[in-house]
């Protein structure tokens, strides 16, 4: 167990952490390899900043808005214009072509996991000013709103519930074996040409591969012919997934979006809808009975993607399964020989079952902050009370021993990927409040 002054001096490194990465209104997730704002990046940061800074964390979320198209879409990057030595940049994007995209705002043309409400609501649960915190959500909350109706109305063509994605990207979790089957199977009208920065900053063996890299970057320019118009997206686009983690993330945010309402005195009757569908869409379609487990659907092949990776117990966050649904996910999340290695730290990104588990690449098994964040709130939903606070345990000693990283081998506790990662250090604050005894 980590001392008090062992904490104090923890959450110090993590603040100077996030003041060293700040733009101003906006919060890099490392200093080199992502220099510019990242969505979900920000959704996480905003709430490690709720409890150091609170002006701070509004600003993190209202210039995220900046960015929103006019269809309601939050875009994955809002560019730092001072940085020009990222692939793929505006200029590779090239959003102008497309009507919805700002006018004066440089961003990418998808989007993230949707856990801005879910920030937006910790903030104001955090925050000493509540009349300060009310008038922030009374500015976003239109904007959110918006947000999640571009989801119902974009990617959800059949009206069942469940949003789709259209690129790994938006997955958040970029390389994930989840995607290796569909992504293989593309047939590349041509070859991207391209240089990628990501590689000469990090050992090779720590990110995408180059072949993963050129069906990444077709896409890209497959979006880019079809002027980012999503009906024309759906029909030619391979890559049409709904996952487990998007949806239900989605549904948390929906909730906290709902409960933002009500403070504010709106009509919150559409956004339950929402909610109530996102929830039966995603324990009637995506739940395995069999296997009893969570997995994505491929849209394009009709399938579900049978892999063990971390995002399929992102349901336990949400508060999503039943009681006896629960148990028996939490048996194989706690699992020594699936993500909670014996000698090691917990959690594996890629249970160590799969032939695809690799210990130090990126989202192919190494340990990820957020994702045991997540993870040990999904615990505390379902009174694993003791098992969350030993995972939050883990992971404070882990950044202590090794550092802010992306991430880090779940054998050793070495640190991958980029030092100094922001949401690394945010989450570090707010567990660090959260277990403070």
């Amino acid at each position: 167990m980590l001392s008090q002054s062992e904490l104090e001096s923890l959450r110090d490194r993590a603040i100077k952490i996030l003041r060293d990465n700040d733009l101003g209104s906006a919060t890099k997730p490392a200093p080199h390899l992502y220099p510019h704002q990242w969505n979900w990046d920000s959704a996480f940061i905003a709430i490690g900043l709720s409890h150091v800074d609170e002006k701070r964390a509004q600003a993190e979320i209202l210039s995220l808005l900046r960015g929103q198209w006019s269809d309601g879409m939050v875009p994955h990057i809002i560019f730092d214009t001072h940085y020009v030595n990222y692939h793929p940049g505006p200029a590779y994007w090239n959003c102008s072509t497309s009507p919805e995209s700002p006018k004066d705002i440089q961003t990418s043309g998808i989007t993230q996991p949707p856990i801005l409400s879910y920030a937006a609501y910790q903030i104001f649960q955090n925050s000493k000013d509540k009349e300060k915190a009310v008038e922030f959500l009374g500015s976003v909350f239109p904007n959110l709103k918006k947000y999640h109706r571009f989801f119902f109305n974009q990617r959800d063509p059949t009206g069942e519930g469940l949003t789709y994605i259209i690129h790994p990207w938006e997955s958040g979790l970029d390389n994930s074996p989840r995607w290796d089957e569909v992504m293989e199977s593309i047939k590349m009208e041509w070859i991207p040409k391209y240089e990628r920065v990501d590689t000469s900053l990090l050992p090779t063996d720590q990110r995408p591969t180059d072949q993963e890299y050129d069906r990444y970057t077709y896409l890209v320019e497959l979006f880019q012919k079809a002027r980012y118009n999503q009906d024309v997206i759906r029909v030619k686009n391979p890559f049409v997934i709904q996952p487990v983690l998007f949806n239900s993330l989605m549904y948390t945010s929906l909730h906290s979006l709902e409960q933002i309402g009500h403070i504010l005195g709106e009509n919150v009757l559409e956004i339950k809808k929402w909610r109530l569908k996102t929830k039966n869409a995603i324990n009637t379609k995506l739940w395995d009975e069999d296997r009893e487990m969570y997995y994505d659907y491929d849209l394009k092949n009709e399938r579900r993607i049978v892999k063990n990776t971390i995002s399929n117990f992102v349901s336990l966050f949400a508060g999503l399964p039943s009681l006896k649904q629960a148990k028996s996910i939490i048996r194989v999340l706690t699992s020594p020989t699936e993500y909670w290695p014996e000698n090691g730290y917990p959690l594996c990104s890629v249970s160590m079952s799969e032939p695809e588990f690799n210990p130090v690449n990126y989202w192919r098994g190494p340990v990820w902050i957020n994702m045991n964040w997540l993870m040990i709130k999904g615990l505390e939903n379902y009174g694993y009370h003791n098992e969350a606070k030993e995972l939050a345990t883990k992971t404070l000693e882990l950044v202590l021993e090794n550092g802010f990283y992306e991430y880090f081998d779940p054998f050793t506790g070495k640190g991958c990927g980029t030092n100094h990662f922001s949401w690394s250090a945010s989450l570090t604050i707010d567990l660090i409040e959260t277990y403070r005894s």
